[in-house]
């Protein structure tokens, strides 16, 4: 398992303004954000391609890339709620490219009926 170095991916764990940023690290066999860490089923090349796309240093981002890694040590779905256009699919679309796993994005609205989860016939 050759961990990619956190400086070629452009991830810290320094502290920035007052507040702890997570480290991030990826391996051909794990993602790890601080504490936190979920197997990876990509391979090197889908890690090195998928890194290019999305930029986890920023502190926020790496918060919450570590609060969604630490929801998925549970064995339970994950709900993520918030504002438009926050960058709640684009993290856990980032976070899903990078451990080779594919996502599965479920849209729910006012409107959303329990025919649109499960089907009809």
């Amino acid at each position: 398992a050759i961990l990619e170095s956190v400086a070629d991916l452009g991830l810290s764990g320094e502290t920035m303004s007052g507040g702890y940023t997570p480290t991030v690290a990826v391996s051909s066999n794990a993602l790890r954000v601080g504490q936190f860490s979920i197997q990876t089923l990509a391979n090197e090349a889908q890690v090195s391609a998928s890194r290019s796309s999305f930029h986890l240093a920023a502190a926020s981002t790496a918060k919450n890339g570590m609060r969604v890694l630490r929801a998925m040590q549970l064995d339970r779905p994950v709900l993520l709620e918030g504002s438009p256009g926050v960058g709640k699919t684009a993290l856990v679309a980032a976070l899903a490219k990078l451990c080779g796993r594919r996502l599965i994005r479920i849209n729910l609205s006012e409107q959303t009926d329990i025919a649109d989860l499960l089907g009809s016939d």
